[in-house]
C-alpha cells in the first residue's frame, strides 16, 4: 500500500509540475523590433528530468575551470513552442549558462539540434553524424534548429522536392527569463500542429569537433568528457524524454541492433506522457474540491457532536 501511494504521489508531483510550467508560460507578448507588443500563443511545453545531463547514465565532465560548476551546463529542464503569428519561439531552460569565452548569443557550452517531424516521411539521420545516434524510422523530420555559439546557428529543412536547405537562424539568452531562445520564420516552418513530434538533443560545444560537439572518451580530460561505454559513444548530454518507462534517456541512448541509438520523438500520443496538461489540471481542480468538501464534512460532524468529547476524532485512532 505505502509503495502504490508513493507512486502515487510521484506521479502527482509530476503532473504539477508539468502544469507549473503551462501556467509560468502562460500566452504573454514580445516586443518586436519597434518596441511594439504582439500578443504570443503556446503550441506545445514538456519537461525534462532535472540531473540528467549525463548521456546514458555514465558521462562525467571535463575538468578544466571552463566547465565550473561541473553540472548544470547541459541539463535540460523544459521546452516550450511559441509564436507570435510571425515568428516561431523555441525556448529551452538550462539548469546552468554560463558564457566562459564571451560569444555573442550569451551562451556558449550547449550544443542544441531540435528536430520537428510535422508529417509522414521525413529523414531519420541527424544533421550531424557526430552525435553517433539515429531518429526512429516512423518519425523522420522535416526541419531541423541548431542552437551553437558564435553565430553558427541555423534552421535545416526539407523542400518539396527533398533536398535540404539551410538558413540562418537567431539564437539568444534571456537571462531575465533564464531561457536560451531559437527563433524562426512561421512562413518557413509553418503554425505548429498538435500532431508534430520533437526531438530535443543537447551536445556540448567544442569549437574544433565535427558539427561543434566535443567528444567523449573512457576517461574525462580537460577538453573531453569521460564515461563512454563504447567506441563511438553518442555525444548527447541530455535529451528531451521522459524520467522512466521504455522512452527513458538512459535506454534510448542504449545501442542499437546494429551498435548505433535510436531516439524517439516526445508527443508521439501514447507510451510518453508529454500530453497530461489536462490532466494536471484536472488533479489539481480535484485536490481543491476535496479539500473544500473535508472543511465541510469537519463543519458538519462538529455540528452533530462528533470529534468534540469523548470519542477521538477518526486521524487520533
Amino acid at each position: 500500500m505505502v509503495r502504490v501511494m508513493g507512486k502515487a504521489m510521484k506521479k502527482m508531483k509530476y503532473l504539477l509540475l508539468l502544469l507549473g510550467v503551462f501556467l509560468s508560460w502562460a500566452p504573454g507578448e514580445v516586443h518586436t523590433a519597434s518596441g511594439v507588443p504582439r500578443p504570443v500563443e503556446v503550441y506545445f511545453t514538456a519537461v525534462d528530468p532535472e540531473g540528467d545531463d549525463y548521456g546514458p547514465g555514465s558521462y562525467v565532465y571535463p575538468r578544466n575551470l571552463a566547465f565550473r560548476p561541473y553540472e548544470g551546463l547541459y541539463d535540460l529542464l523544459s521546452f516550450r513552442v511559441a509564436g507570435d503569428g510571425e515568428h516561431l519561439f523555441f525556448d529551452l531552460q538550462i539548469k546552468q549558462v554560463t558564457n566562459p569565452w564571451n560569444a555573442p548569443e550569451g551562451f556558449i557550452h550547449p550544443v542544441i539540434h531540435i528536430y520537428i517531424d510535422t508529417k509522414p516521411g521525413g529523414k531519420t539521420t541527424p544533421v550531424s553524424e557526430a552525435f553517433g545516434v539515429k531518429l526512429a524510422s516512423r518519425y523522420g523530420w522535416e526541419f531541423c534548429l541548431v542552437g551553437v555559439g558564435w553565430e553558427s546557428s541555423r534552421l535545416v529543412y526539407l523542400t518539396a522536392d527533398q533536398t535540404l536547405t539551410a538558413t540562418d537562424l537567431d539564437a539568444v539568452y534571456l537571462p531575465d527569463q533564464n531561457i536560451i531562445r531559437l527563433t524562426a520564420p512561421m512562413a518557413v516552418v509553418g503554425r505548429p500542429q498538435k500532431s508534430w513530434r520533437y526531438y530535443v538533443l543537447v551536445g556540448a560545444y567544442d569549437g574544433f569537433g565535427p558539427g561543434f560537439l566535443r567528444e567523449i572518451r573512457t576517461e574525462p580530460g580537460d577538453w573531453h568528457f569521460g564515461g563512454a561505454t563504447m567506441d563511438e559513444a553518442p555525444r548527447v548530454l541530455d535529451l528531451l524524454a521522459p524520467a522512466r518507462g521504455k522512452y527513458a534517456q538512459e535506454r534510448q541512448l542504449q545501442p542499437g541492433k546494429d551498435g548505433i541509438p535510436v531516439l524517439y520523438p516526445v508527443n508521439m500520443g501514447k507510451g510518453v506522457p508529454w500530453g497530461y496538461l489536462g490532466a494536471a489540471a484536472l488533479v489539481l481542480f480535484l485536490a481543491v474540491l476535496l479539500k473544500r468538501r473535508m472543511v465541510i464534512i469537519g463543519f458538519w460532524l462538529k455540528g452533530m457532536g462528533i470529534g468534540d468529547g469523548g470519542e477521538p476524532p477518526l486521524d487520533e485512532k
